[in-house]
């Protein structure tokens, strides 16, 4: 169940129809014993982490965050952003970047085409960063 929040230990698996969502995170082949799991990483697992409704939600939740509590300032808001999200200041290139972004307005189309403000895409691209999902 995808709205599941916690581990399972033991789980009933297919071994006929593996779940897509397992297959898609190099889920071992449950007819094979082996004694190690290979790891791949490819761009489909960053796209479903960065599209799923989890991160959407996330993206949301921080967006209305930083109008918050760093008001309209768009500056004020990326600094705060970086500060949530990366436990760091946010560089001077970083700063003009997300300025630049943020300072654009959508069109009519690009308004139809997503539920998320420019502001909460800003969040979702950094909630989805390699910088966020690990630790160096």
């Amino acid at each position: 169940d995808p709205e599941n929040d916690r581990r399972t230990v033991y789980a009933f698996i297919s071994r006929h129809e593996l779940d897509n969502m397992l297959r898609l995170f190099d889920f071992p082949d449950p007819n094979i014993t082996s004694s190690t799991r290979s790891e791949t990483t490819v761009p489909q697992q960053q796209l479903f982490v960065i599209n799923s409704p989890f991160m959407l939600r996330q993206a949301e939740a921080l967006a209305d965050r930083l109008q918050l509590e760093a008001g309209e300032s768009t500056e004020e808001q990326i600094r705060l952003a970086f500060r949530l999200a990366f436990g760091r200041d946010v560089s001077d290139q970083e700063l003009q970047l997300g300025q630049a972004y943020l300072s654009f307005q959508d069109t009519a189309e690009q308004q139809q085409g997503t539920r998320l403000s420019r502001l909460a895409r800003y969040a979702q691209v950094l909630l989805g960063s390699n910088e966020f999902m690990y630790v160096d």
